[in-house]
C-alpha cells in the first residue's frame, strides 16, 4: 500500500497527439479518395462506358470503416493520468473501457522511447517500460520527462 503514498502525476501532452490522429485519419482518407480517383480512371478507360461505379464504391467503403473505427485515438490524450513514485508508475487509460496498469521500477528489464515526427516537433514521447512477463506504456509524455526517466531506468 506505501507505493501509492508517494505517487506524483507525470505531465501529459493532450493537443498535440490530437492534432496528430486527426492528420492521420484524415491521411488515410485521403488515401483511400485517391485510389478511388486512379481507379476510377482506369476503369473508365479500360472497361469503357460499361464501368460500374458501384462496384468500385463498394470496394472502397470496406477499408474506410476500417480506418474510422481508430475515431477513438482522436480523443486518447484527454483520458490519459500517469503517476510515478520511487518504487512504481501507474497509468491510466481508456475512453468507454478504462485500463489501469501498475509496474514496479525493480523489475524492469527493458526501456524503449518512440517519438513520431509530429511528437518530437511538440516536444511529447510514448515510453514503453517492459518488466518480467509484463509492461506498460506511457503515452504523450513531455519528451524531458520522458527522456529523464529513461536515463533514471535504463539499465
Amino acid at each position: 500500500m506505501g507505493v501509492y503514498l508517494e505517487l506524483k502525476k507525470l505531465e501529459v501532452v493532450k493537443l498535440a497527439p490530437f492534432i496528430e490522429a486527426i492528420i492521420e485519419i484524415l491521411c488515410r482518407l485521403l488515401g483511400l479518395v485517391i485510389v478511388y480517383v486512379v481507379f476510377e480512371y482506369i476503369g473508365t478507360e479500360v472497361v469503357g462506358t460499361n464501368f460500374q461505379k458501384d462496384t468500385l464504391l463498394s470496394l472502397v467503403v470496406l477499408p474506410a470503416i476500417y480506418v474510422l473505427k481508430d475515431l477513438h485515438t482522436i480523443f486518447e490524450p484527454f483520458f490519459v493520468k500517469i503517476w510515478i513514485s520511487e518504487e512504481s508508475v501507474k497509468v491510466q487509460s481508456g475512453i468507454l473501457t478504462q485500463r489501469i496498469d501498475t509496474l514496479i521500477l525493480n523489475n524492469i528489464e527493458n526501456v524503449e522511447l518512440i517519438k513520431s515526427p509530429i511528437g518530437r516537433f511538440f516536444g511529447y514521447t510514448t515510453l514503453f517500460l517492459n518488466a518480467y512477463g509484463s509492461g506498460v506504456e506511457l503515452p504523450f509524455v513531455k519528451s524531458y520527462l520522458a527522456e529523464e526517466l529513461h536515463d533514471k531506468l535504463h539499465l
